[in-house]
Formats: C-alpha cells, sequence, structure tokens
C-alpha cells in the first residue's frame, strides 16, 4: 500500500510538470485541480466492542476499530480565497468484538469547503467545513441462527477542521491539518432486510436504543493537488 501510494504521488507530480512546460507559465494558481491525501482516522464513541443491538433472532455486534490511515481521493475548484473538494475516502480497520477478531471497511463521499484567513501569498492558512455520507462493512458483524454475515452500516457526518495551504508552484499545492469527523450511522443491514437502528434492542429482547449510533475522530490530514 505504502509503495502504491508513493507511486500515485510521484505520477502527479511527473503529470503536473509536463502540463507547466506545455501550457506555459501560470501565475494564478486558480482552477479545477484533483488531489491525493492521507488522513489518520481513529473512531472513538459507540464503536468500543461492548454494544450488541438485535432484531428479534437476528444481532449486530457493533465492534471497537483500531485506528488506520485512510487515503483520498478528490477533485475541486480551488480559488485565490477558497476552495471546495468532492472527496472519496477509504481505510481498513482491524476490528474486535469480544472474541472475533475481523476487519471493518470505512469509505465515505465528502463535501468540503476551505476558507483562507490569507490571500496573494503562497502559504495560506485555512478553516475546514465539510459534509459526508460515510458507510461501513464490518466482516462477521451480523448474525442469525449462529450463521455469521457482514453487517453495512449508513449514516452521515460533519468534518470541522483547520490547517494551510502551501502553493508549490501555480499548478502545484500540498496542504496538511487537522480535521475532526462527527458521524452518526442510522441503518444497518445484514442478510436480508435493512433496520433503522433507532429501533433495534440493547439484547435480546431488551429496551430499544431509540439513537443513532455515534462516533468521532479527530486526526491528520495531508495532501497533495494539482491545478489545471
Amino acid at each position: 500500500m505504502k509503495k502504491s501510494w508513493i507511486s500515485i504521488i510521484l505520477s502527479l507530480v511527473t503529470l503536473a510538470s509536463a502540463l507547466a512546460a506545455a501550457q506555459g507559465p501560470k501565475r494564478t494558481g486558480e482552477g479545477f485541480f484533483i488531489a491525493v491525501s492521507g488522513q489518520s482516522l481513529a473512531f472513538k464513541g459507540d464503536f468500543d466492542g461492548r454494544l450488541v443491538l438485535w432484531h428479534f433472532d437476528k444481532a449486530f455486534f457493533v465492534p471497537e476499530m483500531k485506528n488506520a490511515t485512510a487515503f483520498g481521493f478528490g477533485l475541486g475548484y480551488k480559488r485565490n480565497s477558497w476552495l471546495w473538494e468532492l472527496l472519496y475516502v477509504t481505510s481498513r480497520h482491524p476490528s474486535a468484538f469480544q472474541d472475533r477478531d475481523g476487519t471493518a471497511f470505512y469509505r465515505s463521499v465528502e463535501i468540503d469547503g476551505r476558507s483562507f484567513l490569507v490571500k496573494d501569498f503562497p502559504l495560506k492558512p485555512y478553516i475546514l467545513v465539510g459534509i459526508s455520507v460515510p458507510w461501513l462493512k464490518v466482516d462477521q458483524g451480523a448474525e442469525m441462527y449462529g450463521l455469521k454475515y457482514r453487517a453495512t452500516y449508513i449514516g452521515l457526518g460533519l468534518n470541522f477542521g483547520a490547517g494551510i495551504i502551501l502553493d508549490i508552484a501555480p499548478f502545484l499545492f500540498v496542504s496538511g491539518g487537522g480535521v475532526y469527523r462527527a458521524l452518526g450511522y442510522g441503518y444497518v443491514s445484514g442478510e436480508g432486510k435493512g433496520r433503522d437502528i433507532t429501533t433495534l434492542r440493547v439484547g435480546q429482547g431488551g429496551p430499544e436504543w431509540k439513537s443513532w449510533l455515534k462516533t468521532s475522530s479527530l486526526g491528520l490530514s495531508f495532501g497533495l493537488g494539482l491545478v489545471f
């Protein structure tokens, strides 16, 4: 995975250099861009490996998710005072629930906006606000009549952050900062029909959960962007 990540970055730099040579100098650093990024994810909250939610004879085991690095692929538009980005994020987390170890796959489609606090300067501090649609697939996360199935959680999220963007060249920029993610999962499916999480029960025949599954993550993010 690390070699693939390095190869992507080197390919972007090579492509950027070729475009710059073909198009001549570009002074503004504004326009459409593509970007790659790496982010540290450390989910807390309800995903602590202790909660089991039931729908009659079907159980959903909410795992503990170990920390992991997520990779992002984005496209957007950059101006002198702001930037918008549509981003796809993916990560793989070792997961655990009591005596069962497995893997959880996190995916998210996000729209993030960054407002630059300094204009007309290569180094631009920014604040970030965004929304996301995350989904999480957990191997062996559901069980019915002794058979184990994959569980899939779908929800909504908000992103908040701050950092800096450095324009290395008119066609190339790097970014780094911190991002706080607040996520809520309201729907889960296993084998068969999916369920509203708020109607599931804590323990078989127990009280209703009456809430979305809540989790959050605070981590660092680094990116590389190519402006066309």
